[in-house]
C-alpha cells in the first residue's frame, strides 16, 4: 500500500509517495529515497554546502543552549499565540511548521518547547531542510521526533502550498521558494537581524559602520500581522563573541588581525537587536 506525500523527487521533479512496508519515498520513475542511519533524509546535495568545523558546532551550539537568545524566542511564541485570534490557520490544533536552513536545529526545538510551555493551542509537527550533513545529524541526534532533510535551498523538494507556518531564523528572504511551499493563509515568520545588532563587534570590522534603521522588504505575496523589536544587552567573552560573530554572514570580513582582538577582549554589552515578524501569506 502507498500513500502520496508532499515530497518531490530531485531528480524528475514527480510526486514522491510512501511505501507503504518500507516508508521510504518513491516516484513513478523509480527514483527511491530512505531516511538514513543517522536520522535524516538526503534528498539532493549541494555543490558546496556551507559546513561549520566540529569545534565551530560545539561553540554555536553552546552558546545557544545557554538561554542567551531566551527573550528571541519569547518573542516568537508571542507573537504567534497572541495573533491566533487574527489568523485563521493558528487556530488548528496542529500545525505543519518548515524551518529553512535548520542548522542543528535550535530554533525547532527552542520554539516548540517555548510554544508547549506557554499552553499554546496548538502543536507543531517539524520539518528542518539544510545542506549541512554534519549538523543536521546532530538535529537528529537531539529530536529524532522531527524530519529532517538535507536537500539543496535554491529548489525545495515540497509541492506548492505544503506547510502552515514556515521560519526563517537570522537570515534575509532570498526567492520565492519559501512562500511558494507555504500553503495560502499559511504563516511565514522571519526573524531579521537589527540595526544594532552586535554593534559592538561590528565596529571593530567596519571603519565606516552607520546606523540604518532594517527595512522589512515586505514580499508582496504576504501581509504583515504584526511585528516585535527584540533588543537587550549580553555580557560575554572574547571566545563568545567570536562565536556569535560565525553566526553572522560578515563573520568572513573580519581579518586575522580583528580576531584576535575579538578573542583578547571581554565585552560588558553586546547588543542583540532583532525584528520579529509574522506575515500571512495572500
Amino acid at each position: 500500500m502507498t500513500t502520496s506525500s508532499i515530497y518531490l523527487c530531485p531528480q524528475c521533479k514527480k510526486s514522491l509517495h510512501v511505501h507503504g512496508a518500507s516508508q521510504g519515498l518513491y516516484c513513478d520513475n523509480k527514483h527511491h529515497f530512505d531516511k538514513n542511519e543517522k536520522g535524516y533524509w538526503v534528498l539532493s546535495q549541494a555543490k558546496k554546502p556551507k559546513l561549520d568545523s566540529r569545534q565551530v558546532m560545539r561553540a554555536k551550539r553552546h552558546l545557544l543552549e545557554s538561554g542567551l537568545f531566551t527573550p528571541l524566542i519569547e518573542a516568537m511564541t508571542s507573537l504567534l499565540v497572541e495573533s491566533k485570534k487574527d489568523v485563521e490557520i493558528l487556530q488548528q490544533a496542529e500545525l505543519t511548521q518548515l524551518d529553512f536552513d535548520c542548522g542543528d536545529g535550535f530554533y525547532m526545538r527552542a520554539l516548540a518547547k517555548s510554544i508547549d510551555a506557554h499552553g499554546a493551542p496548538f502543536k507543531l509537527e517539524q520539518t528542518g531542510i539544510a545542506e549541512a550533513e554534519n549538523a543536521l545529524f546532530a538535529a537528529a541526534k537531539s529530536a529524532p521526533e522531527n524530519t529532517y532533510i538535507a536537500s539543496q535551498l535554491k529548489a525545495l523538494p515540497f509541492t506548492n502550498s505544503s506547510f502552515d507556518l514556515v521560519t526563517l531564523s537570522d537570515k534575509p528572504l532570498k526567492g520565492k521558494e519559501l512562500l511558494r511551499v507555504l500553503k495560502s493563509k499559511g504563516v511565514f515568520l522571519h526573524v531579521l537581524p537589527s540595526s544594532r545588532h552586535l554593534w559592538q563587534i561590528k565596529s571593530l570590522i567596519y571603519t565606516d559602520l552607520v546606523n540604518k534603521e532594517l527595512d522589512l522588504s515586505i514580499p508582496r505575496e504576504v501581509e504583515l500581522i504584526k511585528s516585535h523589536r527584540v533588543a537587550f544587552t549580553v555580557s560575554c567573552s572574547g571566545e563568545q563573541a567570536l562565536t556569535l560573530l560565525d553566526m553572522t554572514p560578515f563573520a568572513w570580513r573580519a581579518s586575522d588581525k580583528v580576531r584576535k582582538q575579538i578573542a583578547s577582549t571581554y565585552f560588558d554589552a553586546i547588543e542583540i537587536d532583532f525584528v520579529v515578524a509574522l506575515m500571512v501569506k495572500k
